[in-house]
């Protein structure tokens, strides 16, 4: 099982303020990494599993192999070719805008992967365009929650799983 020990952090990175916590040990063990994407599936049965740009992409594909379901990606605007969909986001430091095929989310169970939930801008983008594509439902798993950027609050209506939580301190 993954814990808060398992990140490397790094202060003031990628901007003064933030604390970055490195998924790189992670990746580096196979047995943690295995525990993290395990971490990561949630017990509902799901059809399709969306890994958002970029580091959601390392985990996503992974947990969609073991749920024997396809794939979709949501990627950062000017990544992908053809009709998408587009949403902003508005993340801790800074904006993003994101793009998402449609095609084979009409009526399906949605799984979104991502590392982090901070804020909650860019799932809740996310998850906008999920829901006009016309996904039956849909949940996220995250690596990691910041608790005290009460993303989890903004994503009220969708299931949330997260894997390890950063406590909010007073």
């Amino acid at each position: 099982m993954i814990t808060l020990d398992d990140f490397e952090t790094f202060p003031d990175f990628p901007v003064p303020g933030v604390l970055f916590y490195d998924i790189s040990p992670i990746l580096a063990d196979p047995e943690l990494f295995r525990d993290a994407c395990a971490q990561l599936t949630p017990p509902e049965a799901v059809d399709v599993v969306v890994g958002v740009d970029a580091r959601g992409f390392i985990f996503a594909p992974v947990i969609a192999q073991s749920l024997n379901v396809g794939m979709a990606m949501v990627r950062k605007k000017g990544k992908l070719p053809g009709e998408l969909l587009e949403a902003d986001a508005t993340i801790e430091y800074g904006a993003s805008e994101l793009v998402l095929d449609p095609r084979g989310v009409a009526g399906q169970r949605v799984l979104v992967i991502d590392d982090v939930l901070a804020t909650g801008g860019t799932a809740l983008a996310v998850a906008d365009m999920l829901e006009r594509a016309g996904a039956a439902s849909v949940q996220f798993s995250f690596l990691m929650e910041i608790e005290a950027l009460k993303g989890r609050e903004r994503l009220a209506g969708h299931g949330v799983l997260s894997a390890v939580q950063v406590p909010a301190t007073d």
